[in-house]
């Protein structure tokens, strides 16, 4: 008999992985919400892949919703002949599986997987701001506040409407590779007097790149799109002060393309373990 893959995820993405396994008539296992620890506990000795949610933990706990599981009551049950997947993984718990030998993998990290999670990031950051803007998208300027991969694919997807899109970065080398894609470039340095521009700002950055002061020189009805983690690029309450209306973007696969992201998460399990060889779903053939 198999050993099941157990599923420790409480969003739709973990639901839609659940399925897809299921499908494919693989033994798997999904715990969402329990009560207490004990279930976890017993699909854990269960089980020989354990795949935690994309981030693995928030706010100190492993499960959301009602059930708030604190993730160093489960960690340490993993041993040296379990494998574990997750994603964005903290310093401390990186240290844990070391200590355990624990053979661990952070999706974020599989390059390929990190760019199609990123496509899909923008694709539903495109369906919250059609959701929220009241005009023509192309008639409005945008900013984004980072380039990296989300940056990256958000400003592909906007430029492809006609949008007038605006780059801060930090490194120069971005603001270089964000004009020569047909975007305008600035500094962060910059934000503080140039804000009030902008009708969409989309942040990328988990870092508070938006003050108080300079929340307040937005212009009425700029909608803040907020793609990045905690810290945010902006405090949600100053928001809430200045009337700012501000869009929280967290976790965009797993909201809206569900079935993609579990399909990712999947192709990558099976690329490590040799079973299937990993597909660029950018180049696949549909």
């Amino acid at each position: 008999m198999q050993t099941p893959v157990l599923i420790l995820g409480s969003d739709e993405r973990s639901a839609a992985l659940f399925r897809l396994l299921e499908r494919q008539n693989r033994p798997v296992l999904r715990v969402s919400a329990p009560d207490d620890c004990e279930e976890i506990r017993r699909a854990v000795r269960e089980s020989e892949t354990i795949v935690l949610p994309i981030p693995a933990t928030k706010d100190g706990c492993l499960l959301g919703g009602e059930a708030k599981t604190p993730w160093k009551e489960i960690f340490p049950l993993f041993d040296s002949t379990q494998t574990v997947w997750g994603g964005a993984f903290t310093s401390e718990q990186n240290a844990l599986f070391k200590e355990r030998a624990v053979p661990c993998f952070d999706f974020l990290q599989n390059e390929t997987f990190a760019l199609y999670n990123a496509a899909l990031t923008a694709q539903g950051a495109l369906r919250l701001l059609l959701e929220h803007t009241r005009g023509y998208l192309p008639e409005q300027r945008i900013l984004i506040t980072g380039y990296g991969r989300v940056g990256k694919a958000l400003s592909r997807v906007l430029r492809a409407l006609g949008c007038d899109c605006f780059i801060a970065a930090r490194s120069a080398l971005q603001r270089q590779e964000a004009v020569l894609a047909g975007c305008k470039a600035l500094s962060p340095d910059d934000l503080s007097r140039v804000a009030f521009l902008f009708d969409i700002i989309c942040n990328t950055v988990p870092a508070r790149l938006f003050s108080l002061d300079t929340l307040h020189i937005l212009r009425p009805g700029c909608l803040f799109l907020e793609l990045a983690s905690a810290p945010f690029g902006a405090d949600p309450d100053d928001c809430v002060k200045v009337g700012v209306i501000r869009i929280a973007g967290g976790g965009l696969p797993g909201r809206f393309t569900p079935d993609a992201a579990a399909g990712a998460m999947l192709r990558c399990i099976d690329s490590e373990r040799e079973v299937i060889p990993w597909i660029d779903p950018s180049s696949a053939t549909r």
